[in-house]
This record gives C-alpha cells, sequence and structure tokens, in this order.
C-alpha cells in the first residue's frame, strides 16, 4: 500500500520542479486502482455497471494526436515512407508488450492507416500517422467509454471538434489538436488573444465560442 508521508514531508517546490519523463507515447502518470478511491480497474467497474448514472458529455478533436507529428511540423514533403515505417514500428514496441505478435501488429496498422489512393504522396502519410494516434491515445477510450456508459441506458453526447484559431507558427495543415476546443468553451475570442491562446481570433470564432457555450451550458441545466 502506498504511503503518502514521505510526500508530505517534502518540500512543494522540489515536487513541481521535477521533470516528468513520460515513456514515449504514454502519458506521465494516471489514476491508480488503490482499492479505496478507485476500487477497481475503470473499465471493468463501467462493465458491471458500477457508476454513477449521470448523463455525459463526451468528445475529441479531430487531430488530437499533432504533438506525436512534431518532428515533421515544418517539412513541406510530410513524412518519407522510411519514416512512416519507422514511427509505426517505434509505436508497436513502445505499447505492446507481446514480441511473438508484434510483425503482424506493425503490418495491419501500416495496411489500415496506408490511403491506398495516394499511398506515396508525403503529406497524407504525415495526416495518417496523425490519424494513428488521434485514434489510440483518445478517440478509441472515448467511444469506448461513451459506449459502456450508453449500454446502461444512460444519455451520452458525443462530438467531434474540428476548428481551431489561427496562431502563429501553427502548421496549416493541422487539425484541431489536443485542447484546441478550450477557448471556445471558455469564451476566449470575446474577449481577445490571451497568453495561452495567443490567436487571431475572427467574428466567426466568437460566433462559434457563442454557440460552443451554448451548448456545454444547456448539458449541465438539462443534459
Amino acid at each position: 500500500m502506498f504511503d503518502g508521508s514521505c510526500l508530505r514531508r517534502k518540500p512543494s517546490r522540489e515536487l513541481v520542479d521535477q521533470d516528468v519523463q513520460p515513456a514515449r507515447y504514454h502519458i506521465a502518470f494516471g489514476p491508480v486502482v488503490d482499492g479505496d478511491v478507485v476500487p477497481d480497474d475503470p473499465e471493468i467497474l463501467m462493465q458491471q455497471g458500477e457508476f454513477l448514472n449521470y448523463d455525459m458529455l463526451i468528445g475529441v478533436n479531430q487531430g488530437e494526436g499533432l504533438k506525436f507529428v512534431e518532428d515533421s511540423a515544418e517539412s513541406e514533403d510530410g513524412v518519407s515512407a522510411s519514416a512512416f515505417d519507422f514511427t509505426v514500428s517505434n509505436f508497436v514496441d513502445n505499447l505492446y508488450g507481446y514480441p511473438e505478435g508484434k510483425d503482424v501488429l506493425r503490418e495491419t496498422i501500416k495496411f489500415m492507416y496506408t490511403d491506398w489512393a495516394d499511398r506515396d504522396n508525403g503529406e497524407m502519410r504525415r495526416k495518417t500517422l496523425l490519424a494513428l494516434f488521434t485514434d489510440h491515445q483518445w478517440v478509441a477510450p472515448a467511444v469506448a467509454t461513451a459506449k459502456l456508459h450508453a449500454d446502461y441506458q444512460s444519455p451520452v453526447y458525443f462530438y467531434t471538434f474540428y476548428h481551431h484559431c489561427q496562431a502563429e507558427g501553427r502548421p496549416e495543415w493541422a487539425d484541431a489538436a489536443h485542447g484546441d476546443e478550450l477557448p471556445y468553451v471558455f469564451g476566449v475570442p470575446m474577449v481577445g488573444a490571451t497568453d495561452l491562446f495567443p490567436c487571431n481570433f475572427s467574428k466567426n470564432d466568437v460566433m462559434l465560442s457563442a454557440v460552443v457555450m451554448t451548448y456545454w451550458t444547456n448539458f449541465a441545466k438539462t443534459g
């Protein structure tokens, strides 16, 4: 059992200054099954119907996995065939723990995430890699969560967010990335650019923000 007394004795600055480096394609930390607050694996609990029956609003952005393809952001040619193969292999090696199945999994991913109508297009390879990372890290878990919730007749509202504000240094090919919905949820376009959201907001951004806030607040009021 984890004893938190050691952490409580640490100066807060020492904790804040730690540079946590998660493994590639992993998050730094997450919920822990402690037998108390989280009594079992959340997926198992949801499969058993062990959750509060509230309405759920859940969704994803079109290009959530942008940070995983940032290495190619400045390339006008996108991603080469060799870089695509290496990235898929690295992805499988970091996430899949059974060596006997890795070759099949690599080839399956390459097949599913190749645009066969435009297979020699480097820009398209970059887009399909972005789709791979987005699907793995965000879309698949969100869809699974929504489905488990809906299986118990709990109302679920699922959205996909496609829009992002215009900001300097952002690649033209980039879709709405992780967190790009936040300025619209909190009305930032109505105020103007901030340090956190240094965007060139347009009148359309203001209108979209008003619509998003209406959706979110209506959900909070009535489900």
